[in-house]
């Protein structure tokens, strides 16, 4: 996931992933620290696409 972001990837592969590991117990909480984590590494454009597709994803219960 974060290598999809680093390379600035936000199209339904990087949904795939999301999906992925929401199914796989990752949290709200974790997936936010991991994205929040990576976007200074990758800044906040890429980040910020990132958030709305993990927003989505994490809505979907």
């Amino acid at each position: 996931m974060t290598s999809l972001m680093a390379s600035g990837i936000t199209d339904s592969s990087l949904q795939y992933h999301l999906q992925n590991a929401k199914a796989h117990g990752v949290t709200k909480e974790e997936i936010t620290a991991i994205i929040t984590h990576a976007t200074m590494y990758v800044g906040w454009p890429k980040g910020w696409a990132v958030f709305r597709l993990a927003k989505e994803v994490w809505s979907e219960e």
